[in-house]
């Protein structure tokens, strides 16, 4: 008698218990998103939304030189859809890195706010030696950090953890590693705040093949993604 008492009032105290939300890779939230360039064509934006989808980033260039034609026509076709919309560069250590930046930062302005930070895609080192890789990569953060007010997001991967010198961590991480549970953090980061999980994805509205992501939290969090910073918060001041 006793120990089905027992059972009831566990039982009870169970349900009353609100149920949480289970962590994974130490998230226990998650919003769907995409990143996109040339490659993936004409995109029927407002499909893409209906298919879930609620952030994308979008490609501005490759260096200074490679300029994504679809990106003006993404970013407003993204805005109509009600996507939160991002945007990043394909960096080139071996070129300037502020008139890289100051070339994002000008196109992104004249196309339209953007809801999240802008991006340091980190996939090379350009032919570049590790000690000008990192400083020409913290040389295009400072530069988008003074001129946007936003702390600039990373983009990169565990193999390029050894030639960043885990030097970054205090910029927020879009990891890419695929065909994994969870993501190994680069050299220099604790957790990711953005993961490309794969790059073969499908979603309603692209042609072929397009990148998947995650962002680790809730839509609080990820409106705070894009707070403004304080003068006092920005490492040091870059003349543009």
């Amino acid at each position: 008698m006793r120990a089905s008492l027992l059972l009831v009032a566990l039982t009870l105290g169970l349900a009353a218990t609100p149920a949480r939300a289970k962590s994974k890779c130490g998230v226990r939230h998650r919003l769907d998103g995409i990143d996109v360039s040339k490659y993936q064509g004409d995109i029927d934006w407002r499909r893409v939304k209906r298919a879930g989808i609620v952030f994308a980033f979008a490609r501005v260039s490759d260096g200074v030189d490679t300029l994504d034609e679809t990106f003006a026509a993404n970013w407003k076709a993204m805005h109509h859809a009600h996507i939160r919309r991002g945007a990043y560069q394909y960096f080139r250590a071996s070129l300037d890195p502020l008139v890289q930046a100051d070339l994002l930062v000008d196109t992104v302005q004249k196309a339209g706010r953007p809801d999240l930070p802008m991006v340091a895609d980190v996939e090379t080192d350009d032919g570049a030696d590790p000690s000008t890789l990192q400083t020409n990569l913290q040389s295009w953060l400072d530069r988008v950090e003074q001129r946007t007010r936003r702390r600039p997001i990373i983009y990169t991967s565990p193999s390029m953890g050894e030639r960043l010198g885990g030097r970054f961590a205090q910029f927020p991480l879009w990891v890419a590693h695929y065909e994994t549970e969870c993501p190994r953090m680069p050299d220099g980061w604790q957790r990711w705040t953005f993961w490309q999980r794969a790059n073969t994805g499908r979603v309603k509205g692209i042609q072929g093949n397009v990148d998947l992501d995650h962002f680790a939290g809730t839509w609080k969090q990820f409106a705070r993604l894009n707070r403004r910073l304080h003068r006092h918060e920005v490492k040091r001041d870059t003349k543009h």
